[in-house]
Protein backbone atom coordinates (compact mmCIF):
# COMPACT_ATOMS: atom_id res chain seq x y z
CA UNK A 1 0.00 0.00 0.00
CA UNK A 2 0.99 3.35 -0.79
CA UNK A 3 0.01 6.84 0.90
CA UNK A 4 0.38 9.99 -0.99
CA UNK A 5 -0.94 13.08 1.27
CA UNK A 6 -1.91 15.68 -1.47
CA UNK A 7 -2.61 18.51 1.03
CA UNK A 8 -3.18 18.80 4.88
CA UNK A 9 -4.40 21.79 7.12
CA UNK A 10 -6.49 24.58 7.49
CA UNK A 11 -6.35 24.99 3.51
CA UNK A 12 -7.15 21.90 2.13
CA UNK A 13 -7.00 18.44 2.85
CA UNK A 14 -6.89 15.23 0.27
CA UNK A 15 -5.09 11.93 0.29
CA UNK A 16 -4.61 8.92 -2.04
CA UNK A 17 -4.31 5.79 -2.21
CA UNK A 18 -2.88 3.13 -4.01
CA UNK A 19 -3.36 -0.59 -3.11
CA UNK A 20 -2.36 -2.85 -5.94
CA UNK A 21 -4.76 -1.92 -8.79
CA UNK A 22 -7.55 -0.49 -6.02
CA UNK A 23 -7.00 3.35 -5.53
CA UNK A 24 -9.12 5.65 -3.88
CA UNK A 25 -8.88 9.35 -2.48
CA UNK A 26 -10.26 10.50 1.19
CA UNK A 27 -11.35 13.97 0.99
CA UNK A 28 -11.13 16.81 -1.92
CA UNK A 29 -10.27 19.62 -0.45
CA UNK A 30 -8.12 21.11 -2.83
CA UNK A 31 -9.02 22.89 -6.23
CA UNK A 32 -9.49 19.87 -8.97
CA UNK A 33 -6.26 21.80 -10.94
CA UNK A 34 -4.06 21.15 -7.85
CA UNK A 35 -5.05 17.92 -7.60
CA UNK A 36 -4.77 16.85 -11.07
CA UNK A 37 -1.06 18.62 -10.99
CA UNK A 38 0.07 16.78 -7.96
CA UNK A 39 -0.59 13.47 -9.28
CA UNK A 40 0.95 13.99 -12.39
CA UNK A 41 4.35 14.96 -10.41
CA UNK A 42 4.20 11.54 -8.92
CA UNK A 43 3.40 10.09 -12.14
CA UNK A 44 -0.40 8.72 -11.02
CA UNK A 45 -3.15 9.18 -13.43
CA UNK A 46 -6.13 10.60 -11.34
CA UNK A 47 -8.32 9.52 -14.08
CA UNK A 48 -8.07 6.08 -12.78
CA UNK A 49 -9.29 6.62 -9.22
CA UNK A 50 -12.85 5.69 -9.25
CA UNK A 51 -13.35 5.32 -5.17
CA UNK A 52 -13.84 8.32 -3.29
CA UNK A 53 -14.12 8.52 1.04
CA UNK A 54 -15.03 11.85 3.19
CA UNK A 55 -14.74 12.34 6.34
CA UNK A 56 -17.10 15.44 6.94
CA UNK A 57 -18.61 18.48 4.96
CA UNK A 58 -16.35 20.97 5.77
CA UNK A 59 -14.81 23.54 2.77
CA UNK A 60 -11.55 22.26 4.15
CA UNK A 61 -12.22 18.72 2.60
CA UNK A 62 -14.91 19.38 -0.34
CA UNK A 63 -13.51 22.82 -2.22
CA UNK A 64 -12.68 20.59 -4.85
CA UNK A 65 -15.66 17.91 -4.35
CA UNK A 66 -17.93 19.61 -7.54
CA UNK A 67 -15.14 20.14 -9.73
CA UNK A 68 -14.15 16.74 -9.21
CA UNK A 69 -17.41 15.11 -9.18
CA UNK A 70 -18.33 16.85 -12.75
CA UNK A 71 -15.06 14.77 -14.12
CA UNK A 72 -16.77 11.62 -14.17
CA UNK A 73 -14.08 9.40 -13.00
CA UNK A 74 -15.43 9.12 -9.28
CA UNK A 75 -18.02 6.22 -9.61
CA UNK A 76 -18.82 5.39 -5.81
CA UNK A 77 -18.32 7.98 -3.15
CA UNK A 78 -18.61 6.46 0.76
CA UNK A 79 -19.84 9.20 3.44
CA UNK A 80 -22.02 9.53 6.35
CA UNK A 81 -25.80 10.22 6.60
CA UNK A 82 -25.06 13.72 8.43
CA UNK A 83 -22.21 14.25 5.59
CA UNK A 84 -24.67 13.91 2.64
CA UNK A 85 -27.28 15.57 3.78
CA UNK A 86 -24.84 18.56 4.33
CA UNK A 87 -23.77 18.96 1.31
CA UNK A 88 -25.18 21.31 -1.15
CA UNK A 89 -27.79 20.51 -3.34
CA UNK A 90 -25.74 21.01 -6.37
CA UNK A 91 -23.00 18.50 -4.96
CA UNK A 92 -25.93 16.20 -4.24
CA UNK A 93 -26.78 16.30 -7.73
CA UNK A 94 -23.38 15.28 -9.08
CA UNK A 95 -22.95 12.34 -6.75
CA UNK A 96 -22.37 8.85 -8.02
CA UNK A 97 -23.27 5.39 -6.68
CA UNK A 98 -23.18 6.69 -2.88
CA UNK A 99 -22.52 4.09 0.58
CA UNK A 100 -24.02 5.61 3.36
CA UNK A 101 -21.63 4.32 6.25
CA UNK A 102 -21.31 4.43 10.01
CA UNK A 103 -18.83 4.55 13.13
CA UNK A 104 -17.93 1.46 13.99
CA UNK A 105 -20.27 -0.82 11.07
CA UNK A 106 -17.03 -2.72 9.28
CA UNK A 107 -17.19 -3.24 4.94
CA UNK A 108 -15.22 -4.06 2.60
CA UNK A 109 -14.12 -2.59 -0.95
CA UNK A 110 -12.05 -4.50 -3.29
CA UNK A 111 -10.04 -6.20 -1.12
CA UNK A 112 -9.80 -3.68 1.82
CA UNK A 113 -11.50 -3.89 5.13
CA UNK A 114 -12.82 -0.23 6.24
CA UNK A 115 -14.07 0.86 9.86
CA UNK A 116 -15.35 4.24 10.15
CA UNK A 117 -14.15 5.71 13.51
CA UNK A 118 -16.61 8.49 15.49
CA UNK A 119 -14.85 11.50 15.68
CA UNK A 120 -15.91 14.53 17.59
CA UNK A 121 -15.69 17.62 15.68
CA UNK A 122 -18.47 20.71 14.85
CA UNK A 123 -19.86 18.77 11.28
CA UNK A 124 -22.31 16.90 11.30
CA UNK A 125 -21.49 13.37 11.39
CA UNK A 126 -17.99 13.45 10.86
CA UNK A 127 -15.86 9.93 11.09
CA UNK A 128 -12.20 9.04 10.66
CA UNK A 129 -10.88 6.12 8.95
CA UNK A 130 -8.78 2.41 9.62
CA UNK A 131 -8.20 0.78 6.14
CA UNK A 132 -6.76 -2.84 6.35
CA UNK A 133 -5.38 -4.88 2.94
CA UNK A 134 -5.32 -8.44 2.68
CA UNK A 135 -2.05 -8.48 3.58
CA UNK A 136 -3.24 -7.19 6.49
CA UNK A 137 -1.19 -3.82 6.49
CA UNK A 138 -3.13 -1.15 8.43
CA UNK A 139 -3.20 2.55 8.09
CA UNK A 140 -5.66 4.55 10.44
CA UNK A 141 -6.76 8.39 9.43
CA UNK A 142 -7.96 10.55 12.34
CA UNK A 143 -7.94 14.40 12.05
CA UNK A 144 -10.66 17.30 12.77
CA UNK A 145 -11.35 16.00 15.98
CA UNK A 146 -11.56 17.44 19.56
CA UNK A 147 -10.41 14.05 21.66
CA UNK A 148 -10.14 10.43 20.94
CA UNK A 149 -12.65 8.34 22.81
CA UNK A 150 -10.41 6.01 24.84
CA UNK A 151 -12.90 3.01 23.32
CA UNK A 152 -10.77 3.29 20.36
CA UNK A 153 -7.57 3.22 21.24
CA UNK A 154 -7.48 -0.59 20.74
CA UNK A 155 -8.74 -0.74 17.52
CA UNK A 156 -6.37 1.58 16.11
CA UNK A 157 -3.22 0.23 17.91
CA UNK A 158 -0.30 -0.74 16.06
CA UNK A 159 -1.28 0.41 12.77
CA UNK A 160 1.60 0.69 10.41
CA UNK A 161 0.83 4.08 9.24
CA UNK A 162 -0.77 6.55 11.38
CA UNK A 163 -2.38 10.08 9.54
CA UNK A 164 -3.01 11.91 12.95
CA UNK A 165 -3.45 15.36 13.59
CA UNK A 166 -1.37 17.35 15.65
CA UNK A 167 -3.25 20.68 15.05
CA UNK A 168 -1.70 23.33 17.99
CA UNK A 169 0.29 24.28 20.62
CA UNK A 170 -2.31 25.60 23.20
CA UNK A 171 -0.03 28.41 24.74
CA UNK A 172 0.79 29.29 21.15
CA UNK A 173 -3.06 29.59 20.40
CA UNK A 174 -3.69 30.95 23.35
CA UNK A 175 -1.38 33.81 22.53
CA UNK A 176 -2.45 34.31 19.13
CA UNK A 177 -4.27 37.24 17.70
CA UNK A 178 -7.07 35.06 16.83
CA UNK A 179 -10.42 35.23 18.46
CA UNK A 180 -11.50 34.25 21.70
CA UNK A 181 -14.55 31.91 19.98
CA UNK A 182 -11.97 30.75 17.75
CA UNK A 183 -9.53 29.83 20.36
CA UNK A 184 -12.69 28.11 22.80
CA UNK A 185 -13.46 26.24 18.91
CA UNK A 186 -10.10 24.66 18.46
CA UNK A 187 -9.35 23.83 22.27
CA UNK A 188 -13.11 22.35 23.23
CA UNK A 189 -13.86 19.12 22.64
CA UNK A 190 -15.55 19.51 18.87
CA UNK A 191 -12.35 21.31 17.75
CA UNK A 192 -8.77 19.49 16.98
CA UNK A 193 -6.45 17.80 18.82
CA UNK A 194 -3.10 19.65 20.54
CA UNK A 195 0.22 18.09 20.23
CA UNK A 196 -0.05 16.56 23.44
CA UNK A 197 -3.45 15.02 23.05
CA UNK A 198 -1.82 13.39 19.38
CA UNK A 199 1.82 12.40 21.24
CA UNK A 200 -0.28 11.10 24.04
CA UNK A 201 -2.56 8.75 21.25
CA UNK A 202 0.57 7.49 19.76
CA UNK A 203 2.11 6.21 22.53
CA UNK A 204 -0.98 4.12 23.58
CA UNK A 205 -1.44 2.98 20.42
CA UNK A 206 1.94 2.01 18.74
CA UNK A 207 2.43 -1.27 20.86
CA UNK A 208 4.76 -4.34 19.38
CA UNK A 209 5.72 -2.73 16.30
CA UNK A 210 7.61 0.68 14.79
CA UNK A 211 4.80 2.94 13.21
CA UNK A 212 5.27 5.48 10.94
CA UNK A 213 3.06 8.82 11.98
CA UNK A 214 2.45 11.45 9.33
CA UNK A 215 1.47 14.29 11.35
CA UNK A 216 -1.25 15.90 10.09
CA UNK A 217 -3.68 19.32 10.24
CA UNK A 218 -0.68 21.29 11.64
CA UNK A 219 -1.59 25.19 12.15
CA UNK A 220 0.39 27.73 10.25
CA UNK A 221 0.33 30.16 13.12
CA UNK A 222 -0.13 27.86 16.44
CA UNK A 223 2.58 25.43 16.33
CA UNK A 224 5.58 24.32 14.57
CA UNK A 225 7.69 21.41 14.41
CA UNK A 226 9.80 22.57 17.27
CA UNK A 227 6.09 21.90 19.49
CA UNK A 228 5.20 19.17 18.21
CA UNK A 229 8.87 17.09 19.01
CA UNK A 230 8.93 18.77 22.26
CA UNK A 231 5.59 16.88 22.82
CA UNK A 232 6.85 13.35 21.23
CA UNK A 233 9.68 13.81 23.60
CA UNK A 234 7.16 14.50 26.69
CA UNK A 235 4.65 12.37 26.44
CA UNK A 236 6.14 8.72 24.08
CA UNK A 237 8.10 6.76 26.32
CA UNK A 238 10.19 5.35 22.82
CA UNK A 239 10.39 8.29 20.63
CA UNK A 240 12.71 5.65 18.27
CA UNK A 241 9.41 3.07 17.92
CA UNK A 242 7.91 5.99 15.52
CA UNK A 243 9.41 7.30 12.22
CA UNK A 244 7.84 10.98 12.36
CA UNK A 245 6.66 12.71 9.15
CA UNK A 246 5.04 16.01 8.69
CA UNK A 247 1.98 16.86 6.41
CA UNK A 248 1.06 20.44 4.81
CA UNK A 249 0.00 22.29 1.87
CA UNK A 250 3.71 20.91 0.45
CA UNK A 251 2.42 16.96 -0.66
CA UNK A 252 4.11 13.76 0.98
CA UNK A 253 4.22 11.02 -1.55
CA UNK A 254 4.81 7.71 -1.74
CA UNK A 255 4.90 6.60 1.75
CA UNK A 256 5.20 2.49 1.40
CA UNK A 257 3.76 -0.46 3.90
Amino acid sequence: MEIFVLASGSKGNMTYVKENNFTFFIDAGITYSKMVAKMKAYGEDEQNVHTLFLTHEHQDHIAGLKTLLKQGQIKEVFLTKGTYQALSNEIKELLPQIYIIKADEDFFVKDMKVTPIMLSHDAFEPVGFIFINKEQKKVVLLTDTGYVDQSYIEPISDADLYILESNHDPKKLLNSSRPFSLKQRILGVTGHLSNDDAASIINKAVKSKKAVWIVAHISDDCNDIFDIEKAIVEHIDDPLKIEVLYASQESLAGIKI
